[in-house]
C-alpha cells in the first residue's frame, strides 16, 4: 500500500518502523502494528492544537470539538470510541474519558503522574478542560501536589483551588480575550484581572460587597503563586524579560491588590460574621440524635451478621462515624481521616493499680490519637460499643467490597476514600426528630460544650484541658468557641453597674467581678433598667420561648440574668425575682456569730475577705455551732459584717 511504501523510506531511521516491516505480510501482528500511523497523526495533531495552525487528521469527519485523541491507539476519534478501542488493555481504568482528555495536553509529559491521577476524577466540564489546557494551572497543581501530595485527603482541596483558577481563566478567555494564566500575571493586564476577579466573585458596585468574598481572596493567593512559579522558571532560564515582568506584577500586587480586592472582601466577611446570630443546639436535640444513632448502630450490627453487603456495611460505618463525632465533639474532617492502623495500634495495656483506683473511667474508654488541625495531636475517646462496632467493620470490610488499598477506618466500598463526616451527621440529624436539626453540626456541637464549660466557670487549668481536647489553643477557645461578650457583660459587669446605682461602689474596692454581690435587702428598680413597658414585652416574648437558662442568680439578689433561646436566636436580659420569689432568710444566732467572730474578728475589723480554706477550717472547728451554715455563708457573713462596720466608721 501507499502507507507501506511511505514506511520503507523511514525504515533505517526508526526502529519501530523496521520492526513492523520485518513481520510477515498480512499477518495479524503486522496489521496491528500498522496502527503506527496513528502515532504520527497524534504528533501532528498535537502540534496543530498547540500552535493553533494547520489541519487535524482524523479517522472520520465531525465537528472538531467532538474529537479527542484515544489514549490507547493514538487515533483522533469521537469520545465514545475510547470505551471500545481494541487497543485498550483489560485492566484499564474506568475514568477513561477523563484520562483521554488529559492526554490531549501536549505538556502532560512535564507534569508528574500523581497530578494526572488526581485530575482524572474531576468532573469533565468546561472548567476542567480549561484547567487541563493551561500550563500555568498545571504547574500550580504540581506545586500544590508537591506540598500536599503525601496526604490523599487534601486532593479535594487541590482540585477546588484549581477549579477556582479555571473559572477565572474561563472568564478571561470569554470576556477579555486573555487565553492563558501567564497572560493574566503580566503587568499590562492587571486592570483586566481585577475586573475578571470581581466578575467571578460576584462584586456588587452599588453595595460595594462580594457575593463570594472568600473566592476573591483565594484567587489573589493563586495569582501570586502563579507569579512566583513564572519568576522561578524565568530565573532558571535566565529570561530577563520574564523576570522583569513578574517583578513588576509582584509590585503591583503588593501595592494595589489590597486596595482594590482584599479590603472589600474582608469587610464583607466581617460584616457577615458580625451580623450572624449565635446559635447553639439544644441539649434535648443532642439526646435525640444520640439515641437515634444508638438504635441505628444496634440494628446495623444485627443486619451485618446476617448479610455482609456493602449497603449494610455502609449504614453501620456512617452511624458509627456520626456517633464518634457527636461523643467527642470532634471536627468531622478529623474523624473522616482516622486510619485503621491508628485504631489497631491504640494503647490497650492495663493501667497501673494506683492510677486505676483514682481514674475508673480510664478502664471504660479507649483512647486513639489522631492528627488534628495544624498538626496538633488530639485524642479520640471510644466507648466499648464504638470499639465493638469498629471491630466488626474491620472484620467485614473485605466481604463488603472495601479495597485493600483503602487505609481509612471509615472506608467506602469500592473506593479509596472515606465517608464524609458532615454528610453522615446531617442525614442522621434530619432523621432523629430534633427540633433544630440544622444546628446539629460539628462546629455547633463544639461550641455547645465550650459554652457549657463557660457557664460552669471552670478554672484556667481546667479550661486548658477542655481546649486541648477540642484540638485548639486557649486563645481560639475564648475568641471563637464561647458565648458572645453580651453574656459576660450581663452576667458580671451588670453587678458592677447595679452597685454604682446603689451608691456602694467604695465598698467594692479591691474585689473582682466574681466577688461582687448585690445586697438583697434593698429593692432594685428594674423598671429603670428595662424600661416602663418592658414587663409586658418580656411576657409576650416568653410565650414564644423555646429554652432559657439562668446565667447569674445569687442567693440574696433580687435580679437574675437569663439566657433565652427564642426562634433560633440567643437573647440575654435581666429578670426581676421580687415578684416571683423572695429568698428565705435565716438570721444568725448569737452562738453562730460568736463562733465566727472567734476566727475572723481581725478580718472584720480590717475589712479583709476570708478565704475559702480558712472558712472551711472555721466550720470544721465550730462544727456544732455552725452545722446549719455552709462555707459560703461564713464567707458572706465576714464580708457583710466588715462592710457594715466600715459604713458605721
Amino acid at each position: 500500500t501507499k502507507f507501506t511504501r511511505h514506511l520503507k523510506t523511514h525504515e533505517k531511521t526508526h526502529a519501530d518502523v523496521a520492526q513492523v516491516l520485518s513481520l510477515p505480510k498480512k499477518s495479524k501482528q503486522r496489521m496491528k502494528m500498522l496502527k503506527l500511523r496513528n502515532k504520527g497523526n497524534h504528533s501532528h495533531n498535537s502540534e496543530v492544537l498547540q500552535s493553533g495552525f494547520g489541519s487535524l487528521k482524523s479517522k472520520k469527519k465531525y465537528n472538531e470539538k467532538d474529537y479527542i485523541h484515544c489514549m490507547y491507539c493514538q487515533g483522533l476519534y469521537l469520545r465514545r470510541h475510547v470505551r471500545k478501542c481494541s487497543s485498550k488493555p483489560v485492566e484499564a481504568a474506568s475514568a477513561i474519558l477523563s484520562l483521554a482528555s488529559m492526554n490531549e495536553s501536549a505538556l502532560c509529559q512535564q507534569i508528574s503522574p500523581g497530578v494526572w491521577n488526581m485530575l482524572a476524577v474531576m468532573k469533565d466540564d468546561e472548567i476542567t478542560s480549561t484547567v487541563r489546557s493551561d500550563f500555568c494551572i498545571l504547574q500550580l497543581a504540581q506545586s500544590f501536589f508537591n506540598k500536599y501530595g503525601q496526604d490523599p485527603t487534601k486532593n479535594d482541596y487541590i482540585r477546588q483551588r484549581l477549579r477556582e483558577s479555571g473559572r477565572l481563566l474561563l472568564t478571561l478567555r470569554k470576556e477579555f480575550s486573555r487565553h492563558t494564566l501567564e497572560d493574566a500575571v503580566k503587568p499590562a493586564n492587571f486592570d483586566v484581572v481585577i475586573k475578571a476577579v470581581n466578575k467571578v466573585s460576584g462584586y456588587d458596585e452599588e453595595k460595594h460587597h462580594y457575593r463570594t468574598p472568600s473566592l476573591a481572596l483565594k484567587l489573589g493567593h493563586s495569582l501570586q503563586k502563579v507569579s512566583d512559579i513564572l519568576h522561578c522558571r524565568a530565573l532558571m532560564a535566565q529570561d530577563s524579560l520574564l523576570i522583569k515582568s513578574t517583578q513588576s506584577f509582584k509590585t503591583l500586587y503588593s501595592t494595589k491588590w489590597s486596595e482594590l480586592i482584599s479590603h472589600t472582601s474582608l469587610t464583607t466577611l466581617n460584616e457577615r460574621h458580625f451580623n450572624k446570630p449565635s446559635t447553639l443546639p439544644f441539649t434535648e436535640d443532642v439526646q435525640h440524635l444520640h439515641r437515634h444513632l444508638e438504635k441505628t448502630t444496634e440494628q446495623a450490627l444485627k443486619d451485618l451478621e446476617d448479610d455482609s453487603s456493602p449497603k449494610v456495611y455502609s449504614e453501620l460505618c456512617k452511624a458509627t462515624m456520626a456517633n464518634v463525632i457527636l461523643f467527642n465533639r470532634r471536627r468531622e474532617g478529623e474523624i473522616s481521616k482516622m486510619t485503621m492502623n491508628g485504631f489497631l495500634e491504640r494503647d490497650t495495656s492495663p493501667l497501673h493499680k494506683d492510677v486505676a483506683f483514682g481514674l475508673t473511667l480510664c478502664q471504660h474508654f479507649s483512647r486513639v490519637e489522631i492528627r488534628g488541625k495544624r498538626g496538633r495531636k488530639v485524642a479520640v475517646l471510644l466507648s466499648p460499643d464504638m470499639v465493638n462496632a469498629i471491630t466488626r467493620l474491620i472484620e467485614k470490610k473485605e466481604d463488603c467490597g472495601v479495597l485493600a488499598d483503602n487505609l481509612f477506618l471509615f472506608a467506602r466500598p469500592h473506593c479509596l476514600t472515606p465517608y464524609r463526616g458532615q454528610d453522615c451527621l446531617r442525614v442522621y440529624a434530619n432523621e432523629c426528630g430534633a427540633e433544630n436539626p440544622e444546628l446539629l453540626k460539628s462546629t455547633q456541637l463544639r461550641k455547645h460544650v465550650a459554652t457549657l464549660s463557660q457557664i460552669l466557670n471552670l478554672k484556667n487549668h481546667e479550661l486548658d484541658q477542655v481546649a486541648n481536647f477540642l484540638g485548639h489553643g486557649i486563645r481560639v477557645h475564648r475568641e471563637y468557641y464561647r458565648l458572645p461578650e453580651a453574656t459576660t457583660q450581663l452576667a458580671k459587669i451588670s453587678k458592677l453597674l447595679l452597685a454604682m446605682e446603689k451608691g456602694s461602689l467604695r465598698s467594692l474596692q479591691g474585689k473582682s467581678l466574681d466577688e461582687i454581690e448585690i445586697e438583697g435587702n434593698q429593692k432594685v428598680n428594674t423598671e429603670m433598667l428595662r424600661g416602663k413597658n418592658s414587663t409586658e414585652k418580656n411576657a409576650h416574648f416568653k410565650r414564644g420561648i423555646n429554652r432559657h437558662y439562668v446565667i447569674y442568680n445569687q442567693e440574696n439578689s433580687s435580679l437574675q440574668v437569663e439566657l433565652v433561646f427564642n426562634n433560633g436566636l440567643f437573647v440575654f436580659f435581666l429578670a426581676s425575682l421580687e415578684s416571683a420569689r423572695r429568698a428565705i432568710k435565716h438570721p444568725w444566732t448569737p452562738v453562730e456569730v460568736a463562733a465566727v467572730m472567734r476566727h475572723f474578728g481581725e478580718h472584720i475589723k480590717k475589712g479583709q475577705l476570708a478565704t475559702m480554706i480558712k472558712c472551711q477550717q472555721c466550720k470544721k472547728a465550730e462544727d456544732l455551732a455552725l452545722a446549719s451554715r455552709s462555707i459560703q455563708n461564713i464567707r458572706d457573713f465576714v464580708r457583710n459584717r466588715g462592710i457594715t462596720l466600715k459604713r458605721k466608721e
